[in-house]
């Protein structure tokens, strides 16, 4: 428990920021942004994207593509939009609070992409390629938001 409290003072306190680290969330996330965005343009107007894989419509039209009648993929648009959105104010102030939305919230891409994979590997036995690519835009993030914490952890 206490070192729960100093990881998450320490999360609070950024203070060793290497100019690499927002810069590679940012492309990642752009990437991440693009590729949901594109799924969620395509859910829309009702076509699967061109597939590699073969398994993109077992994927893109199963129960698990919508929660609540919303597509899940949007709801990646919406997660990589915010930690774009927070990189762009975090460039123009250089206020740690903004670089500290995409670390935090990058939790929640990771346990969302673990989720998914896991019902494409063991569920539904098919893969999509643009969801495996948003997975993997999520856990990278995740990644380099876990060594930004850890570097300002160990000192």
């Amino acid at each position: 428990m206490n070192n729960l409290k100093n990881l998450s003072t320490k999360l609070l306190h950024l203070q060793q920021i290497p100019k690499w680290v927002p810069i590679a969330i940012l492309v990642i996330t752009i990437v991440g942004f693009a590729d949901a965005t594109y799924v969620t343009v395509e859910h829309f107007k009702n076509v699967i994207p061109p597939c590699t894989t073969g398994g993109c419509e077992t994927v893109l039209t199963s129960a698990y593509s919508t929660i609540l009648g919303i597509p899940v993929s949007l709801l990646g648009s919406i997660y990589y939009f915010v930690i774009i959105l927070s990189l762009f104010v975090y460039f123009d102030t250089k206020k740690t609070i903004f670089l500290k939305i995409p670390v935090a919230i990058s939790i929640l891409g990771l346990l969302a992409s673990i989720y998914f994979i896991s019902i494409m590997a063991f569920v539904l036995k098919a893969f999509c390629q643009y969801c495996a690519l948003s997975a993997l835009s999520s856990i990278s993030i995740f990644g380099i938001s876990a060594y930004l914490v850890h570097k300002n952890y160990e000192k």
